[in-house]
C-alpha cells in the first residue's frame, strides 16, 4: 500500500506517496524530476525519527533490484536527497559562498516563505514539533536505561541495513564533543575494520583501538551477549 513521505533537498521540499514495491533506482528517477538531481549523484538520507538528526543512507549493491520495503520506511518520515556532485549547477545555486552578495542572514532566511526551514515549521518537524523537547527527554532516558546494562568488555553486535558488525565494548559514557554530553554513547572496537576511528574523536581519546575498527553508537543500536567473532571462512558443508 502506498504511503506519504516528506522529501527534501537543499532547494526543494514536498510530500509524495511511495510504494514499498518500488526499487531504489525507480525512486531516484522520480526524484530527479522533482529535485533536478541526477540519479547517479543522489544520496538518499532517511530520517526515521522526527525528533532526531540521525539518518540512514538508503543504498544497495544492485539498486535496480533493491526494494524500498527492505528499509522499513514509515509514513510521514523524511528522506533528504543529497547532491553528491560538487560540480552540478544545483550545487552552485545552493553554494552560499559562491556569491557573497546573495548570502542571507539567519534572520532573513527565517523570514523566507519558500525555504526548507519554513517547510519544517509548517510540518512541525524537528525542533518545531511541539512535542520535540518531550520526545528528546524520553529518548535520553531510554538511552540511559539501556546504557546502564552495557559494560566495558561486553561482547556485542550492531545490526543495520549494511549488515551485522560484531565487536567488544570499550567505552560507556557521555561524549561532550558529540552532543554536549546530553546522552550516553557506546564505544565499540569491531572485530573487522568496519568502524570510523580508533577510539579518538578530535583531540579526545576514549579508548585505544585499532585504526578503522572503532565507532561510537547510541545504546539502542547495541545488543550485548554471547556474540563471538564471526568466521569469515565459515560456509555450508554442502556448498562448494
Amino acid at each position: 500500500m502506498d504511503f506519504p513521505v516528506f522529501f527534501t533537498s537543499d532547494l526543494t521540499s514536498s510530500e509524495r506517496k511511495i510504494s514499498p514495491t518500488w526499487s531504489l533506482t525507480y525512486l531516484k528517477k522520480r526524484l530527479e524530476q522533482t529535485t533536478g538531481i541526477d540519479v547517479k549523484s543522489q544520496q538518499l538520507q532517511y530520517y526515521p525519527d522526527r525528533s532526531s538528526n540521525e539518518y540512514v543512507v538508503l543504498q544497495g549493491a544492485d539498486e535496480q533490484t533493491t526494494l524500498l520495503e527492505q528499509f522499513a520506511i514509515v509514513p510521514y518520515s523524511r528522506i533528504h536527497v543529497e547532491d553528491t556532485d560538487p560540480n552540478s549547477r544545483l550545487s552552485e545555486l545552493y553554494d552560499e559562498n559562491s556569491e557573497p552578495g546573495f548570502q542571507l542572514s539567519e534572520e532573513e532566511y527565517a523570514r523566507r516563505q519558500n525555504s526548507v526551514l519554513q517547510w519544517k515549521k509548517e510540518q512541525k518537524l524537528g525542533r518545531f514539533d511541539p512535542l520535540f523537547d518531550e520526545a528528546q527527554r524520553a529518548a535520553q532516558q531510554k538511552d540511559e536505561s539501556l546504557a546502564s546494562g552495557i559494560n566495558v568488555g561486553d561482547r556485542c553486535r550492531v545490526i543495520n541495513i549494511e549488515g551485522e558488525r560484531r565487536g567488544e565494548v570499550k567505552y560507556v559514557g557521555k561524549i561532550h564533543v558529540l552532543d554536549e554530553g546530553k546522552s550516553s554513547w557506546i564505544g565499540i572496537q569491531f572485530d573487522e575494520p568496519v568502524g570510523k576511528n580508533d577510539g579518538l574523536i578530535g583531540e579526545h581519546r576514549f579508548f585505544q583501538g585499532k585504526p578503522g575498527h572503532g565507532s561510537f553508537v547510541r545504546p539502542n543500536k547495541v545488543e550485548v551477549g554471547d556474540f563471538p567473532e564471526l568466521d569469515i571462512f565459515e560456509s555450508d558443508d554442502e556448498e562448494l
